[in-house]
């Protein structure tokens, strides 16, 4: 509310409210162009997303469910217990079936049901290909890890309506896939992301824009599918980013999220 209230407190007009969100819609992106926006560990617009989609049910909670996109389906299970995590993925790769158990403190591996030591120099790889697979099932609440730096890029019109724009980073080798850069949508009074856009670095690279859609609610979190478009190549960088850009893009694949189970801890 704090948005649609004068400094003395009355109701601004709905003229004058109009005139501050289109100066905000056409002048962000130049505005962004010429000033530098900084990178912060908190923002508003994330913590109200994080609340909207389930804020303590996830923190305390136990998750079953399957990832299944063109590559296939994934079993994936979490334990999440305020900062306290288990992370169980299991999915078939090239006719092997693959699980990987991640904890704060250790990483576990099976191949066909037998398990493999796992080198030291392979912890952060095999960690980081489950989180990959956990990260997209329950976005946005990963948004606020301590490796997360956030830049507010205000509002920008899609289809019509305005959306909250937050450009995310990471901490150099918080991980493999660190140098990747991120895009967030969000509506800008309840937080529900609205949509989402990434690269990838790799031989070819590319970029990525996802849709979400068939949002639900279990056990008091918001789950979506995810419509997945997308270009390869070298050199794409989310700030790039329009609807006309949007509208060029190959549909790559969508993302279902199925048999979903959420329980409280006790």
């Amino acid at each position: 509310m704090r948005a649609f209230l004068s400094s003395r407190g009355k109701r601004t007009s709905a003229a004058r409210w109009g005139a501050r969100l289109l100066a905000l819609i056409v002048l962000g992106p130049a505005l962004a162009a010429t000033t530098e926006v900084p990178k912060v560990r908190s923002l508003d617009i994330v913590d109200k997303a994080i609340e909207f989609h389930g804020g303590e049910h996830y923190s305390a909670s136990k998750t079953v469910l399957e990832l299944c996109s063109k590559s296939g389906c994934y079993g994936v299970s979490t334990v999440v217990d305020g900062g306290l995590f288990e992370y169980v993925v299991t999915g078939r790769i090239r006719g092997v079936e693959r699980k990987v158990r991640a904890t704060n403190e250790s990483v576990e591996f099976w191949e066909d049901g037998s398990p493999v030591v796992v080198p030291a120099d392979q912890e952060v790889r095999l960690r980081d290909w489950a989180v990959a697979r956990i990260y997209f099932c329950f976005l946005p609440f990963r948004l606020n890890d301590d490796s997360v730096f956030k830049q507010d890029m205000g509002l920008e019109m899609w289809e019509g309506r305005p959306l909250h724009k937050v450009k995310v980073t990471f901490s150099s080798g918080s991980s493999t896939d660190a140098e990747d850069e991120y895009m967030y949508w969000f509506d800008p009074q309840s937080g529900r992301v609205e949509q989402f856009a990434y690269t990838f670095t790799g031989d070819p690279g590319g970029l990525r824009f996802r849709r979400p859609f068939n949002y639900r609610r279990v056990g008091g979190v918001l789950f979506f599918d995810q419509e997945n478009l997308g270009v390869e190549g070298a050199g794409f960088s989310v700030d790039d980013l329009t609807p006309e850009m949007v509208e060029t893009m190959s549909k790559i694949s969508t993302v279902q999220l199925k048999m979903i189970q959420v329980q409280p801890l006790e």
